[in-house]
């Protein structure tokens, strides 16, 4: 994954959570899947990750949701399905023919999807037997188009060919965003596209001028929203700030914070999450690594050009403790309210799924909550994550522990959760 080699990026190893004797009384969580479940096609539901990944599953405003699998005894080893209440329905599995020839070969390198609000999926796939080993792919109805291929020409790129691709971002426009490493004689170059119609445009490239000086060196995962605005994180370059927080739209690309700018609780910004998320107000949620500060990290997001602080290091958590360190990928509805994942000390979960909005911060799920459907919350996998849709349902994964204790699955809390 290209935004992995972003050494300017802050680097995040999660705080586990392990089993507890306490089971707190749980928020209304709904069971999207869990392990051993029928999957549609034959066989059952394995698992919802691929080593040390973070497991993402987007939702929209309708409550569905789109998620990665693998399959026990099916027809196809894994895939891409979407949920809608208790149906599942299959996007994508492996050994489907793909638009340009060839069949789908395996989707566990890029394990992500994109959804958009009429239920569209974006993911990548790799592809045997055609004419191009892997692509980003986005379906319109039942109908699956590729988007971008790898071996064709990378637009804006004098002789760049496409070689590897990732991270897709999908738009109600149908626009998708994406990562791209662009192959160039000997040289390989990092950039981000965008598809809008029939239109494929490069967005930024590595070694562009970036807007505070300096030229750009690695991006991270995009997020795009539904007028075609573009926020992701960079590394930089040259004398000029080492990193920042940028967005990109019609053209122009303005930078929203440096690494060196004075952060709103004291100190300055020191470096940024991989994922930030944008919504249609053009607000941004974003992690942030924090130097000559109160605390060492916190959660930010920008509205009208300014950051405020969400939550900090040392906050108090609802349920007790304090917040101990933040999960990488944050998340954000389109009213502002923002979701993370996080580590407590001293309270009664290790670990725990949060969103923070008009009412307040709330404690959606943590290790030790009893699960819908029956077992315990013991663990949220090695990178907790966790998803918002833009009316601020909120899905998370869990995972079983290293001994096996726990529930693997999918599940979904309803907007109503953050009022309680």
């Amino acid at each position: 994954m290209c935004a992995r080699r972003l050494s300017a990026l802050l680097v995040f190893v999660a705080a586990v959570g392990l089993p507890r004797s306490v089971t707190a009384e749980s928020p209304i969580l709904h069971r999207v899947v869990v392990a051993g479940q029928a999957a549609p096609g034959g066989g059952a539901f394995e698992r919802f990750s691929i080593e040390a990944l973070p497991v993402v599953a987007p939702v929209n405003a309708r409550g569905q949701v789109a998620f990665f699998a693998t399959i026990l005894r099916g027809r196809s080893s894994e895939g891409f399905f979407r949920a809608t209440g208790a149906r599942i329905d299959p996007i994508a599995a492996e050994g489907d023919r793909a638009p340009e020839g060839g069949t789908f070969s395996g989707f566990g390198r890029h394990p992500v999807p994109a959804l958009n609000q009429a239920g569209d999926v974006a993911f990548a796939a790799a592809v045997s037997g055609g004419k191009t080993v892997e692509g980003i792919f986005a379906t319109t109805g039942r109908r699956v188009r590729a988007v971008a291929v790898v071996g064709s020409a990378a637009p804006s790129i004098a002789s760049g060919t496409f070689a590897n691709l990732d991270a897709p971002a999908l738009n109600d426009r149908g626009e998708v965003a994406f990562l791209a490493t662009v192959r160039r004689g000997r040289e390989s170059v990092e950039a981000i596209y965008l598809s809008s119609g029939a239109t494929l445009s490069k967005v930024v490239a590595q070694g562009d001028p970036a807007p505070a000086g300096g030229t750009f060196a690695g991006f991270g995962v995009p997020a795009l929203n539904n007028s075609g605005a573009l926020a992701f994180a960079a590394a930089v370059e040259g004398r000029a700030v080492p990193g920042g927080v940028f967005v990109a739209k019609g053209g122009g690309t303005r930078m929203l914070v440096g690494a060196g700018d004075e952060s709103p609780i004291g100190g300055i910004f020191a470096k940024f999450s991989e994922r930030v998320a944008l919504n249609d107000a053009g607000a941004v949620a974003f992690t942030a690594a924090l130097k000559e500060a109160p605390t060492a990290q916190a959660v930010f997001v920008i509205e009208g050009g300014r950051p405020r602080k969400v939550v900090a290091l040392g906050d108090g958590a609802p349920g007790g403790g304090i917040f101990s360190h933040f999960g990488l990928w944050p998340a954000l509805s389109a009213s502002g309210a923002v979701g993370f994942t996080a580590s407590v000390d001293r309270g009664t979960a290790e670990v725990a799924a949060f969103v923070s909005g008009a009412t307040g911060l709330v404690r959606l799920g943590a290790v030790g909550d009893a699960l819908p459907g029956g077992g315990t919350l013991s663990s949220f996998g090695l990178y907790p994550a966790l998803a918002l849709s833009p009316s601020g349902g909120t899905t998370f994964a869990t995972a079983p522990t290293a001994t096996g204790e726990g529930v693997e699955g999918i599940f979904f809390a309803p907007p109503a959760a953050l009022t309680r």
